[in-house]
């Protein structure tokens, strides 16, 4: 494996003190620093410490793969102490040079022995401040220390990925046996040229279906070369996967890096026994994904096959300018073929007077959606105005009764019991029948509270997962679920209450990095409207939804045509 060979040569390096390794998953990382730390043990041995994830996982580890190499090293296993209280699963006592291993979460492991190896797997996933103790373990060795971090990435500007900038960052360069330029072995972009590409024609995308016929498609994944004026392009093939495995080199990027520190990276193109067609496939799949919002699988792409660190600017841009990409210009007093139906949607408010924000929104098949109108009514009479001005059937006006639930009973039921009462709940989904669920839908007595509780005619109440949807509305503003469109009357405070919510890294007590929601500006009654309408969208069956969830979809749409 000669990509990882200069890695080992650095190891050996006394002017080398700091290796940062960033790759992808499967791809000779841990067996590269087994290697390493197995030289070192041979051939320049000190107090070593081996930290991966937990302290179980380093019980496995152990017993599993390391306990096994370093019986069948020659030179190591005849230093292999005999004594069992000397050679336990997480720590061997070779002579003069003892070997720990441990968990990231064990604060006095990281803490207390001085050590001259430290050897860091899978480190994105060690608590927050870790890394940063272990760095405090070589003091005492003052310049012939070593500490090998190697891990697939994680976040943008995590620790891990800043270890990696403060390195020369190395890149595999491959040569083109045709012209003769070199480029980094990367993916690239579909509209470019260079890099992975693939064929979606009529044999190997089903449009009926909306879906690749994979079978077919592995026929046309190649590697193309970056040179504008060449046509070389590399198969998916063992031979050309180890072509490019064994005649690539690295190159350093940053020239300002200490020269003790150096850093690598590299994708799952680069191991020659990597299938090219299992990346597509994986790709497409949590492309896919993004059509429900659900942006998790193509973060663990970018992250372990591609071995890049991922920001949340792959998928929503860093301001509110994508915005004015959803504006079109049509009038909204005209007749849309595409419309199927139209939902009112109101977040009722107290402050100042009993007041009401309301969007109307006209909805087509697959997330297809424009604005009609949006704005604040002063009274109940003006809300039933607006709708009726604009043509909304009173099966598809949706209030919220989160906080003024009895008033908005009465007003359900004054509608003859066509308007739907909503309340939304600080939950990613509901569990529905083993499915999961944007809403689940229950009933309401109208009169709780008074004399006549128990004795009228229920309500349908909607509770919907806010986090849910706020993942999906957040998809349509940036463009990646459905066609979400306004147009161009809408006003700035629109524009500022729609895109309130934002997501946002926290480091938790455990001090394991989470995502949460968070809200940017005070005001977020129209972002409310507009997340009441996707409620609406789905429960009649009018957002594009992946085919294992069609059973629900079938659902929503009995429950939209019951209504």
């Amino acid at each position: 494996m000669r990509f990882v060979r200069r890695i080992l040569e650095d190891q050996a390096d006394e002017g080398v003190n700091e290796i940062w390794v960033l790759c992808a998953a499967q791809s000779a990382k841990t067996l590269t620093m087994m290697v390493g730390m197995v030289w070192a043990l041979a051939e320049d041995p000190g107090p070593t410490l081996w930290v991966t994830t937990s302290l179980e996982e380093a019980k496995k580890f152990s017993k599993s793969r390391l306990q096994p190499l370093l019986e069948r090293c020659a030179p190591v296993a005849d230093k292999l102490p005999t004594d069992r209280q000397m050679r336990t699963t997480l720590a061997i006592y070779f002579p003069g040079s003892p070997l720990i291993l441990t968990g990231s979460e064990s604060p006095a492991s990281l803490q207390s022995t001085p050590f001259r190896w430290v050897f860091l797997d899978e480190a994105r996933s060690y608590p927050a401040g870790a890394l940063e103790m272990v760095s405090k373990r070589f003091r005492s060795y003052t310049h012939n220390w070593k500490k090998m971090v190697f891990t697939t990435p994680d976040r943008e500007g995590d620790a891990v990925h800043r270890g990696f900038l403060s390195g020369n960052q190395c890149r595999w360069m491959v040569p083109c046996p045709k012209c003769g330029q070199a480029h980094e072995m990367k993916w690239g972009d579909k509209s470019a040229k260079g890099g992975l590409k693939w064929d979606k024609n009529e044999e190997t995308y089903d449009a009926a279906l909306d879906g690749y016929r994979f079978d077919m498609l592995a026929k046309t994944i190649r590697y193309q070369c970056w040179n504008e004026a060449c046509d070389h392009v590399w198969k998916d093939t063992p031979e050309d996967r180890k072509w490019i495995s064994r005649e690539g080199g690295w190159e350093a990027n940053n020239p300002n890096s200490p020269s003790n520190v150096k850093s690598y990276t590299w994708n799952a193109l680069v191991p020659w026994w990597a299938s090219w067609r299992d990346q597509v496939r994986e790709f497409l799949l949590a492309k896919k994904a993004l059509e429900w919002a659900d942006h998790t699988p193509l973060k663990d792409h970018i992250n372990e096959t591609r071995g890049e660190v991922w920001s949340d600017k792959l998928l929503y841009g860093a301001d509110d300018k994508y915005l004015a990409e959803r504006v079109s210009d049509y009038d909204v007093m005209a007749e849309w073929e595409a419309e199927r139906r139209r939902f009112m949607t109101v977040d009722v408010q107290g402050a100042g007077g009993r007041h009401f924000y309301y969007v109307i929104r006209s909805w087509g098949a697959a997330g297809k959606s424009r604005l009609l109108c949006h704005g604040i009514a002063w009274s109940w009479e003006e809300l039933k105005q607006k709708q009726k001005e604009w043509n909304v059937r009173g099966c598809d006006v949706a209030v919220d009764s989160g906080h003024w639930a009895p008033e908005v009973y009465e007003k359900v039921v004054e509608s003859g019991y066509q308007w739907k009462a909503f309340k939304g709940d600080d939950k990613e989904f509901f569990t529905v029948q083993g499915k999961r669920w944007l809403f689940q839908k229950s009933m309401a007595d109208p009169a709780i509270g008074t004399h006549m509780a128990g004795r009228v005619r229920q309500i349908e109440l909607y509770v919907w997962a806010k986090y849910g949807v706020l993942e999906r509305m957040l998809a349509f503003l940036h463009g990646k679920l459905g066609d979400w469109r306004i147009h161009a009357n809408t006003d700035e405070e629109y524009n500022l209450q729609v895109t309130t919510w934002d997501r946002r890294a926290r480091v938790d007590g455990r001090g394991v990095e989470r995502l949460e929601w968070y809200q940017r500006r005070k005001q977020d009654h129209l972002a409310d409207c507009e997340q009441q309408q996707i409620v609406c969208a789905a429960a009649t069956g009018l957002l594009h939804m992946p085919e294992e969830i069609g059973e629900l979809w079938s659902n929503a749409k009995r429950l939209a045509e019951d209504a």
